[in-house]
């Protein structure tokens, strides 16, 4: 089921389609096609967090129940639309492409949760939102249950650090220290995610605290340790990084060879859990 964000004008539908082409150009996210001859599409992917949406520029009105709204404002043929199952991160970057859109054109917004066209204002698009998406599961729990899980606060905080991940990695480019990515692992059946770094020994790194597993190599080896077990062997070592995360860590390449001398002889409790990776657009926060 798609959601959809409708643009509206106060007192005229007149606007600069070329201005707003030209926003969407400058966007490296944002391919424009003709989809027909009556629709425009630019079409948003964002490939860090792989999820995307379309802004859709058409030549007649789709608004449900416009008849009932204020007639002072009018449709103007332009909405966006995108997966109701979206993760309320994600819709939260789709807004503030929409801010962007109606500042510059002077736009409002709508959709059939409000009680009429409303003035941008992100709280309420985002509330509007999350109450189809909550109603949307209500009524189709069987296709809810086909994906996986994670908590909207742990993958919020997951998508902040992926997002500024290209920012640490130029941070730390001149100490060689590798700032690995996040995966999801889950267990066959089950509906839970755990959030999964690998971390090679042979550098230093930084550690994003807030992982539930580690996939770690060490004497030529990988495996799967408790996060929890592997930040008790080298909390020493562990240095804060002052940045909007919380729970961020690097290590020195001074303190390498005694981090791998302690992990090397570290016992580790068996991780009973069989991990199978899993895709990003397959994880879910409800």
């Amino acid at each position: 089921m798609l959601f959809r964000y409708y643009f509206f004008k106060k007192g005229s539908r007149s606007y600069e389609v070329t201005d707003l082409l030209s926003y969407f150009s400058a966007n490296p996210y944002i391919s424009i096609s003709d989809k027909n001859e009556n629709l425009t599409v630019a079409h948003y992917f964002n490939p860090v967090l792989n999820f995307n949406c379309d802004f859709v520029i058409g030549n007649k009105s789709i608004v449900p129940g416009i008849e009932r709204l204020d007639p002072s404002y009018v449709d103007v043929n332009l909405w966006v639309e995108f997966s109701v199952l979206l993760p309320t991160y994600c819709v939260s970057l789709i807004i503030n492409i929409i801010e962007d859109i109606c500042k510059l054109f002077n736009f409002y917004v709508y959709n059939e949760v409000f009680q009429d066209v409303e003035s941008f204002k992100k709280s309420i698009m985002l509330k509007a939102f999350e109450v189809v998406k909550l109603a949307y599961k209500k009524s189709y729990p069987e296709e809810v249950y086909h994906y996986y899980r994670l908590d909207s606060e742990k993958l919020s905080y997951t998508y902040d650090f992926l997002q500024q991940r290209t920012i640490l990695i130029d941070l730390f480019k001149d100490d060689d220290v590798n700032v690995p990515s996040i995966n999801y692992y889950a267990v066959e059946g089950k509906r839970s995610v755990y959030l999964c770094v690998t971390i090679d020994l042979e550098k230093a790194f930084l550690y994003p605290g807030f992982v539930d597993v580690v996939y770690l190599k060490i004497n030529g080896n990988y495996l799967f340790i408790s996060a929890d077990e592997f930040y008790m062997n080298i909390k020493k070592y562990l240095h804060t990084i002052e940045s909007s995360l919380n729970n961020l860590y690097y290590v020195n390449n001074k303190d390498m060879k005694k981090i791998n001398k302690i992990l090397s002889k570290a016992t580790f409790s068996p991780l009973i859990l069989q991990l199978n990776e899993v895709e990003f657009k397959k994880v879910l926060d409800i």
